[in-house]
């Protein structure tokens, strides 16, 4: 890296504390979705970087939703949590999987239902999933409505919502007739809708409604077509619109985009997730489709680590049982996004870099920021070679902002 880069990211960088944060809140002016991304799920201090942006969001910037890139149908539990019922713990355990289901966002849960306590109900902050996968809690909700509303909507579709009780996100494609099945349902609803209030009371029908259009949603990524994954940025973006990784994306975006319609704050929504969930990337990304729909109003910070210890699965071809995170060392990598960021804020502390306002700057950190480098980014599931890989990028068309962490430590999974 030059030393001018390196001087002019040092100059752009802000600490990740009060004082780096308020300096950094101008750029934000005018965004309805922030999205803060995190390059490994099982990371403590990506995880704690994570939650920090998000109660800088709802606290100091007055974000209003909350939307994590975990299963829609567990967050309602979560929802429901943080305005005082259920406990925090078992609340986060209904997310399904174990990305989610740590000490650290247990914490975060706990804080965001103490700040909810000191407001008022149409104030609070809500939660919600955008990941339309794992929809076994709504599966169970909107079944326990119907057995005492409406008995006689569950024998047609007994069979669909079974299909999905269990349904994991890599699962084999469900046959058609399941998605005809749940989304009919849904649409029976909407019609039936005069007798189910007066069978229960408005409440209760809107959350069973709510439950069924999560189950619509699911069950069509649940049936759309699995493909192989693509190799580079050219067989992205040739995936077909309905195949499953296009589809579960886009619909994401639309959970995120339907969270900040009629919400205060700027911005309205705080978009936690995964880099590959919050990135403006190919079309298996929904901050690419965020970006479609919001244009400039949705920014995406991108969260990188240079070195450490993280958790993930060690996947294997047969399975007995369902397996648990295993601990990795991750040694450094040269010629990384990472890397030059390590040159050019050093290992004191973690930083954030804007880009957006670089990009109208023809200035070092432009030229950076438009030049194709790679990263290292891993999912909940990860084999040797993934351990090792390295994943282009283009860090200012695919992030306005990139956080840094020098060193991570394994996330403490429950």
């Amino acid at each position: 890296m030059d030393d001018d880069v390196a001087d002019a990211l040092a100059e752009r960088a802000v600490p990740l504390d009060e004082v780096g944060l308020s300096s950094w809140r101008p750029a934000l002016t005018g965004v309805r979705v922030l999205g803060v991304g995190a390059a490994a799920h099982g990371a403590r201090e990506l995880l704690e970087l994570g939650i920090r942006l998000v109660e800088f969001a709802v606290e100091d910037l007055g974000a209003r939703v909350v939307a994590l890139g975990a299963s829609e149908a567990g967050a309602t539990v979560v929802d429901a949590a943080v305005r005082g019922v259920g406990l925090p713990g078992d609340a986060v355990a209904a997310l399904g999987g174990w990305e989610y289901d740590t000490r650290e966002v247990v914490e975060l849960v706990s804080r965001l239902r103490d700040h909810n306590e000191l407001l008022g109900p149409s104030e609070r902050i809500r939660v919600v999933g955008v990941d339309p996968v794992r929809p076994a809690p709504s599966v169970r909700a909107l079944g326990a409505y119907l057995r005492a509303t409406a008995p006689d909507l569950l024998p047609a579709a007994r069979d669909g919502l079974a299909d999905l009780l269990d349904r994991e996100p890599d699962a084999r494609p469900l046959p058609g007739r399941v998605r005809d099945t749940v989304v009919g349902l849904h649409e029976r609803m909407v019609a039936d809708e005069a007798r189910l209030v007066a069978e229960s009371a408005p409440g209760p029908y809107a959350e069973a409604l709510r439950h069924a259009w999560i189950l619509a949603r699911a069950a069509e990524v649940a049936c759309a077509a699995r493909v192989r994954e693509p190799r580079n940025d050219a067989e992205a973006e040739a995936l077909p619109p309905e195949s499953a990784p296009v589809l579960r994306a886009r619909l994401a975006a639309e959970a995120v985009g339907r969270a900040a319609e009629g919400a205060d704050g700027t911005p309205a929504v705080v978009f936690w997730g995964h880099d590959d969930q919050v990135r403006v990337g190919d079309p298996t990304t929904a901050g690419r489709h965020l970006r479609a729909a919001l244009g400039e109003a949705y920014y995406a910070v991108g969260g990188l680590f240079g070195e450490g210890d993280t958790s993930a699965i060690r996947r294997r071809v047969l399975r007995a049982v369902r397996p648990r995170p295993t601990t990795f060392r991750l040694p450094r990598m040269t010629d990384t996004a990472e890397a030059d960021l390590r040159t050019a804020l050093g290992d004191d502390g973690e930083r954030l870099v804007d880009l957006r306002a670089a990009r109208d700057v023809d200035g070092p950190v432009a030229r950076w920021a438009d030049a194709r480098t790679t990263t290292r980014r891993l999912g909940p599931v990860v084999d040797s070679g993934q351990l090792r890989a390295r994943t282009p990028l283009v860090p200012g068309r695919e992030f306005d902002a990139l956080a840094h962490v020098p060193r991570v430590h394994p996330a403490w999974i429950r």
